[in-house]
């Protein structure tokens, strides 16, 4: 499969091949065309749930008729949240409330996840004139978000070119990824994988400080960033080699507060808002609880309602659990892990267990499973199932009485998803155990090339 791909796109280098001749095509002006083909096919997966129709006044309006956002599992937070969170009124979102029941609730989402929302809603409102006639205000905010959230993806994908190294076109496992398709726009990840794919070019170059900061701005973006820091951790007790890491801690921890305090400071109800909601909610539906509850009736570890507190104690424990699993397999590896490698378990064992699985949650995994594992088939199989938990989700959603399918098809679907991801997890333990051969350390001469430069990953010459 990746051969076809290569040779569709002009072949591997040749032993007398002119370089930085070629006319316009290079492997970087091949991913960047690849992807931003597939950012635009997500942006036409999502462009159902962005359009309008007419009102009695002639103003365009967003329309949702027909339960459009399953039929076309076109969902996405970024269009009914601009007018659920104030996104479409001037002010500091953080200071923006509404009330549900007897709770006065306030944007969920990490503070710099919110202030980026909020600075694109000031951008879309600002300029909505130039398109008042062809999209509702909120589907304006959608494309201009969607195409920012473009931009930085792209400059992800130049930077997973540099740490795939020797095996550059496995990038085009990232950015050719069914998983982009359906999920770049549902949700405001992006920007959090941006963070942790420049972190880790960072400690590549070795500068752990502002790899560190990279991490701090990562998590305060989103939660699981901060995961990187255990593959480092790992690594510092192998080589007894603490100063990188500390640096980092050090640096992530200052730049996170730097973040979160003034936030904190102006309303801290409202910074709180992240940690209440995550921890009163109940399991989503794509998780293995969930799966657990459709398949027998199960009802939970906990009885009535309120915070689930059991369920809450059960997945962290089981995270942790997957996260001293890691470590241990890591330490005990005859040869140092590599980075990719102790990252994408962590990862992985986070969505598994955890109470919330979000399908765009997947995008987390892609460049930790290429860097750790690129195995194309395995890895494209694993997308293309991956990707299919959506639509089949959205079908499931509309109900039985809506011409809705069962839950024990979409049952199906999400163990198929876990089941090749655990296999992925099965090949990458294997691998650090020196039980099947690395394709990325046989292309970088034995070297982990997201803690080595190009210079080292030549070979040696012995002198005659």
């Amino acid at each position: 499969m990746a051969r076809g791909w290569v040779d569709f796109l002009g072949g591997p280098m040749g032993r007398f091949a002119p370089i930085g001749r070629a006319r316009f095509w290079s492997p970087l002006r091949a991913v960047f065309t690849v992807a931003w083909v597939f950012l635009a096919f997500a942006a036409l997966a999502k462009a159902n749930c962005a359009g309008g129709r007419p009102d009695e006044n002639g103003v365009l309006r967003l329309n949702w008729d027909g339960n459009r956002q399953y039929t076309s599992f076109c969902y996405n937070d970024i269009v009914p949240l601009f007018g659920g969170r104030g996104l479409d009124q001037p002010g500091f979102v953080y200071d923006y409330s509404w009330v549900e029941g007897d709770l006065t609730r306030y944007m969920e989402y990490p503070v710099l996840a919110g202030i980026f929302q909020n600075v694109m809603g000031f951008i879309s409102r600002n300029t909505y004139f130039l398109v008042d006639k062809f999209l509702p205000d909120v589907g304006w905010y959608f494309y201009l978000t969607a195409f920012v959230m473009s931009v930085i993806w792209v400059i992800t994908a130049r930077m997973v070119a540099e740490l795939t190294g020797n095996r550059i076109w496995d990038t085009l496992l990232v950015v050719a990824s069914p998983l982009l398709i359906m999920h770049a726009f549902t949700n405001w990840d992006i920007p959090s994988i941006f963070f942790l794919v420049a972190a880790l070019l960072s400690a590549r170059n070795r500068k752990f400080w502002l790899a560190g900061a990279l991490i701090g701005l990562g998590t305060a973006f989103k939660m699981w960033p901060l995961f990187a820091l255990g593959a480092y951790l790992v690594l510092a007790i192998r080589k007894r080699s603490w100063g990188p890491f500390l640096k980092m801690v050090f640096a992530a921890a200052v730049t996170w507060l730097a973040v979160n305090l003034p936030v904190y400071l102006r309303n801290p109800q409202a910074w709180g808002e992240f940690q209440r909601l995550n921890t009163e909610r109940s399991w989503e539906w794509t998780t293995i609880y969930a799966v657990a509850s459709r398949a027998v009736g199960w009802t939970g570890f906990d009885s009535g309602g309120g915070t689930p507190e059991i369920l809450n104690t059960v997945t962290l424990l089981l995270f942790l659990g997957g996260c001293i699993f890691t470590a241990v397999i890591g330490l005990m590896a005859p040869r140092d892990p590599r980075v990719a490698e102790i990252l994408f378990l962590t990862v992985a064992f986070f969505l598994l267990f955890n109470k919330v699985w979000s399908p765009q949650y997947s995008l987390w995994l892609v460049i930790p499973a290429v860097l750790a594992l690129p195995h194309w088939r395995l890895l494209a199989t694993w997308m293309t199932v991956d990707m299919l938990v959506w639509p089949i989700l959205m079908w499931h959603m509309l109900g039985t009485e809506n011409k809705g399918i069962p839950g024990e098809i979409l049952n199906v679907v999400v163990l198929a998803r876990d089941g090749l991801i655990i296999a992925m997890m099965v090949l990458v333990v294997q691998q650090m155990l020196g039980r099947r051969h690395d394709k990325v350390l046989e292309a970088h001469n034995g070297k982990d090339p997201l803690l080595t430069r190009p210079a080292e990953w030549e070979e040696r010459k012995v002198p005659a």
